[in-house]
Parts: C-alpha cells; structure tokens; sequence
C-alpha cells in the first residue's frame, strides 16, 4: 500500500482579493434589490440597534460565496449566521453585511458593506462597497489601497486645526459616563469641522480617501473596522485604538484612525487612559 501526501496550497492574496471585491459587489447588489422590496425590522439592544431580515440573507449569501470557494476559511460575521467556532480557522473573513443598518431603513445611503481577511491574525484583504454611490474602496496588504481601482494616498499634511474629524462618541453612555464626549465637544471647538455618517467603515474608508481627515470611536466591533483598517493602512493613514494600542482583529475595541501628521496631538489631546479601551 502507497501512502500520498497532500499538500494543501494557501490561496495566494489575488485569490482572496478577487473574492473579497465579488462578494463585495454582490453583497451591495442584493441589498438594494431588497431595500426596494418589504423587510421586517428587528430591535437588537434597544430602539436604535437595528437588524433587518435583509442584514441576515446579504450575510448567509456572503458566507455561501466565500465556503463554496474555500471551505477551509471560517467566518466572523454581525449576525453569527456561520455555525463553526471562527476561533479554530487560522484564515478568517470578517464580515459586517450592512454597516449602517439604521441608514438602510431610514436614508437609503450612508450604509455599506464590510469584507476583510485575516490570516492568523494578521490583516491581508479589505473592501468596503457603497452600493447606493457604487464605491468600493479595497487594499491588500504590501500593495496598497483603492477607490475603484483609483490609487489612494495620504500624502497632504494636515494639522488638527485644519482636520475635518469624524466621531460616534456623542452618542455612546460609557463615554458620557466617562467625560470623554465632553473631551471631544472641546475638541470639536479645535478642529475645522466634526462629522456624523452611520457607518463606520464608511467614515473609515473616507479617511482613506481623505474626505475625511480622522475619525474616533469609543466602542466598535470586529466587523465594524476590520476591512477599514486595513484600506486607512494601506493609503498611509494611522489606525490604533484611543490610547495608541494595536486594533484587535476579532474583538471590541475603541478606534483612532486619522492622517498621520496629526496623529500624536489628536492623541494627546484625547489624553485618554487604558481603561477606555472596551468600551460599551
């Protein structure tokens, strides 16, 4: 009896790539195919965390795309439609399906999907597509970031007092518990102007593009950043949590993500503590 060896080939980045960008793409097309059509609304947490029937199907048919291809890959997902244990796959696909749900039933824009790829931890592939603008920004590590295939570069120095800031903090009760919204109301006085859009990855990826100069967050999940981080990355922007530390790649954590000329003073401006960094 002969024994065979089977090697298994780890798919090579323009793999992963090329499936991040047609899930991507696909995710977006069916979610306005059914915004156009009833939905059922849910409350998650309270009033204002919301999940749509919509959100679940655009995640299941993310996860059928990516396992049909690569069956080896687990998934972390917003709505934890894949069963497996995401923790036993060293190649991991972090997915939000919409990012910006309460934006999809109310405005239908500023909602976007999410795609990223990490392997043993590490971030390879991102893609974030506005399908009500058809923008899909996307990097891969080592080789950059892009805006419809439009290379993305922070290459402007920025000062704060010139910067155009993005933030959710207002609206999150650690951070009032905190005095950190107050931290950032002054702030606010600082800087050129401060911004509010819905979706993180979103307000990410235009940090990206340089639509926005910095955004701040007290408390996002895995799937909220984990494709714009890699894209800010990729354009030479800077992306740690509040108090400098890297980003998690499968758990909450606060958020910086800004041009890096003015990183260090937004940070000490912040002057946070380490006990900031989870919050709820």
């Amino acid at each position: 009896m002969f024994w065979v060896a089977i090697c298994v080939q780890e798919p090579s980045l323009t793999e992963l790539k090329e499936l991040a960008l047609r899930c991507a793409r696909s995710a977006g097309e069916l979610s306005l195919k059914r915004m156009k059509e009833p939905f059922q609304v849910e409350y998650k947490t309270s009033a204002s965390d919301l999940v749509t029937a919509v959100d679940k199907e655009v995640e299941k048919h993310v996860i059928h795309m990516i396992l049909e291809r690569f069956p080896d890959h687990g998934i972390l997902g917003e709505e934890s439609t894949f069963k497996g244990d995401y923790k036993q796959f060293d190649t991991l696909w972090v997915i939000d399906p919409i990012d910006g749900t309460t934006n999809f039933v109310h405005q239908q824009i500023n909602f976007s999907v999410s795609i990223a790829v990490y392997h043993k931890g590490e971030g390879l592939v991102g893609a974030v597509y506005d399908p009500s603008r058809d923008e899909l920004f996307y990097a891969v590590k080592g080789e950059g970031a892009y805006l419809n295939d439009r290379p993305l570069h922070l290459e402007k120095v920025v000062t704060l007092e010139e910067a155009l800031l993005c933030t959710s903090v207002f609206w999150n009760k650690r951070a009032e518990q905190m005095g950190i919204d107050q931290i950032v109301k002054k702030l606010a006085g600082k800087v050129r102007g401060m911004r509010l859009l819905g979706s993180a990855a979103l307000e990410m990826s235009y940090v990206a593009a340089g639509r926005l100069d910095g955004y701040v967050s007290m408390s996002l999940n895995a799937w909220d950043f984990g494709a714009a981080r890699i894209i800010v990355e990729e354009a030479g922007g800077k992306v740690t949590s509040m108090v400098g530390n890297p980003l998690p790649f499968d758990e909450k954590s606060s958020v910086m993500a800004c041009n890096p000329a003015f990183y260090e003073e937004l940070q000490h401006y912040l002057n946070l503590s380490d006990n900031t960094e989870k919050g709820s």
